[in-house]
């Protein structure tokens, strides 16, 4: 048994290239074509010109996409003119000036967990009885503990974990 014949024409391929290089998604396109999703996973699947098209489309645009993250993770200048009235003036001046865009730390940890996973993943968030604060504050407490208990003629039996009067 066989189907419908097919609508597919070679200006398919050249249209998808340009939806996909502006970003659009699988659904997108295949309502820009007029077609049903499964129709537009076929063409791939029969048409290496057509498949060969959206991936070009889709490489362009996410090589856009990484050259501009690159970009704002690392901070740039800009130029940009500015108009203004100076006092006094009856005319408006427009001066070009160089404005800093600083980096996105954010973006560029993004960046890097993504480019290299083994030096810049997530650490675990450490146990809370590794807090060092606490750590810190417990050993306090202890060596206070230990300076009252030997002042009271105390010792502690750590094998016990209590105190106890010393034979002394």
């Amino acid at each position: 048994m066989t189907g419908r014949p097919t609508s597919y024409t070679p200006e398919h391929a050249e249209q998808a290239r340009l939806y996909y290089e502006t970003g659009s998604t699988d659904e997108q396109v295949a309502r820009l074509l007029g077609v049903h999703l499964a129709t537009l996973y076929r063409w791939r699947e029969r048409y290496p010109d057509f498949a060969a098209a959206t991936n070009v489309g889709k490489d362009d645009a996410d090589a856009r996409v990484t050259a501009a993250m690159y970009r704002r993770a690392i901070g740039y200048d800009q130029r940009e003119i500015k108009a203004f009235v100076p006092l006094g003036a009856k005319a408006a001046v427009q001066v070009e000036v160089t404005r800093h865009i600083p980096a996105d730390t954010r973006l560029g940890m993004q960046w890097l967990r993504a480019r290299r996973p083994a030096e810049w993943r997530e650490q675990p968030a450490l146990p809370h009885n590794h807090d060092l604060a606490e750590r810190l504050a417990e050993a306090i407490a202890y060596q206070e503990a230990r300076s009252l208990a030997a002042e009271a003629g105390e010792e502690r039996d750590e094998q016990a974990g209590q105190w106890r009067l010393s034979d002394g």
